[in-house]
Order: C-alpha cells, then sequence, then structure tokens
C-alpha cells in the first residue's frame, strides 16, 4: 500500500518526524544556527514531514490510512 499523501507539497508521507520544538538550521551567510519551526501558529503540530518540513496539524502516524489519501484527511466512506 503507498503511503498517504502530504498536503502541504503532495509528495508520499514515506518519513515524518515529532518535532514540537522546531529545529536549526545553518545560515552559512551569518556562519550561525537559525531556530526554524513547521508551526504556522502558537499551539504547534508537532509532527513534520521530512520531505518538505510542513507541519502535519491532523496527521498521526498511528491512525488508519488509506492509499494515497491526504494526511489528516478524513477517510473516505465504504
Amino acid at each position: 500500500m503507498d503511503a498517504p499523501i502530504c498536503p502541504n507539497c503532495g509528495q508520499a508521507l514515506t518519513r515524518v518526524v515529532d518535532v514540537p520544538y522546531g529545529w536549526w538550521e545553518w545560515d552559512k551567510d551569518t556562519g550561525t544556527y537559525h531556530h526554524t519551526t513547521a508551526a504556522s501558529r502558537v499551539d504547534v503540530a508537532p509532527w513534520v514531514h521530512t520531505g518538505c518540513m510542513g507541519e502535519l496539524r491532523a496527521f498521526h502516524p498511528q491512525n488508519p490510512a488509506a492509499a494515497g489519501q491526504v494526511a489528516g484527511a478524513a477517510p473516505a466512506s465504504a
């Protein structure tokens, strides 16, 4: 079965990470790290797609998913 689809970039969610506090990225122009977060608002979404580093607010990797389903979308009715 194929992985669910990222609602941010449209690619398969083959790898997600739990990063509620963000991550640090190197800035070669300043020679320092800068704190970055995927959260679009104060109540941080912990799950992030590693392909685009976009937040997955309604997603949890232990929730049932259908092949090709957009992550966080309601499953299609049977």
